[in-house]
């Protein structure tokens, strides 16, 4: 079968620290019968998975794994260029796929700059503030997790896989890790903050970044990923 991850950094194998350490990665190993292809990409939110899955579904894709990401994530494409993906071999069974950096500009509040546009854009002004608006629209917010939640209804893949891994909603990745681990009691005992207790750990990457460490990927990927529902699925 052919399988897609499609999401925001926590489901990108090209992440700082991430690569061969990451879970999906250790997914494909764990079942190397199967194609995978990684589109996830950090900052990126509902506007940029959903161009993710035309080109998977384009690619005969059987699978496809989506983790839900910040709704006021947005972007735009923007260029004259053909609408398309570029594939990198990772290994004979693992490529990430992203588009075309010039073809698309995107805007997060987190960052509050526009990304993959040059300063210099003569509409880099409107663009910024045309962006902006939607980032903040609580409408579009709103489209977004609705979109989110149906998304397994929306499109005709054989499976997907829906992944709360941040702590967007109850009962994610990220609670059930820090649950497991016992970081509000540790918190409690004022141990420190929590990326210092998660650090300690060795859950997170560092303070600055509180990307998932090995040890992190390799739990969430045996304790929250792999259900016997998703077992089966790549049993086959």
């Amino acid at each position: 079968m052919k399988i897609a991850f499609i999401g925001d950094s926590y489901s990108a194998y090209a992440q700082d620290g991430q690569f061969e350490n990451h879970w999906s990665y250790k997914l494909a190993q764990q079942f190397p019968q199967h194609q995978y292809y990684n589109y996830a990409l950090g900052g990126r939110g509902a506007d940029y998975h959903r161009w993710c899955l035309l080109d998977a579904k384009k690619r005969g894709v059987d699978v496809v794994f989506i983790n839900r990401s910040f709704n006021h994530r947005v972007a735009q494409l923007c260029s004259d260029n053909k609408f398309k993906f570029i594939e990198e071999v990772v290994d004979d069974n693992y490529s990430t796929l992203i588009i075309d950096s010039d073809s698309h500009i995107w805007y997060s509040i987190h960052s509050g700059n526009l990304v993959n546009v040059d300063p210099r854009h003569v509409l880099e002004k409107e663009l910024s503030v045309a962006l902006g608006d939607k980032s903040v629209s609580i409408t579009n917010q709103d489209y977004n997790d609705q979109w989110f939640d149906n998304v397994d209804q929306l499109y005709n893949f054989k499976h997907i896989i829906k992944l709360e891994l941040l702590p967007l909603v109850e009962n994610s990745a990220q609670d059930q890790l820090e649950e497991a681990y016992g970081i509000q009691r540790k918190m409690f005992l004022k141990e420190g903050t929590t990326e210092e207790i998660l650090l300690n750990l060795n859950l997170i990457l560092s303070l600055e970044d509180d990307h998932w460490s090995p040890t992190a990927n390799t739990w969430v990927l045996n304790k929250y990923i792999l259900t016997q529902e998703t077992i089966d699925i790549l049993s086959k």
